[in-house]
């Protein structure tokens, strides 16, 4: 039930949002929290298992991975060369754009 509450939220988002990186942050966390849910879900569900440590090496794939893709779709997405979407949100706070413009990667 949590999952797919988690699930929805992420649905609504990607409908309601029409930033690049405030999809891609609501992506990242809420199908983090979904996916996690639902596979303790049927941790619990199953009980201790050699199925259980399998969902749950899943989970730790998950909580590394989904983090980690999002920041490099983010930053791939900055530093590209149309660089149109950054220039089109609405970023308050650019601590980047020192960078882009003459500083070090």
């Amino acid at each position: 039930m949590n999952g797919a509450f988690f699930f929805l939220v992420t649905t609504i988002g990607m409908i309601r949002f029409e930033d690049f990186y405030t999809k891609l942050h609501i992506g990242s966390k809420c199908l983090t929290g979904g996916g996690i849910s639902v596979l303790l879900g049927v941790i619990c569900f199953k009980g201790l298992s050699l199925y259980s440590l399998k969902l749950s090496l899943i989970i730790v794939f998950l909580i590394i991975s989904n983090p980690v893709t999002s920041h490099a779709l983010a930053r791939a997405s900055y530093y590209s060369k149309s660089g149109s979407i950054a220039e089109r949100s609405h970023l308050i706070r650019d601590d980047l754009k020192e960078k882009k413009h003459g500083g070090l990667l």
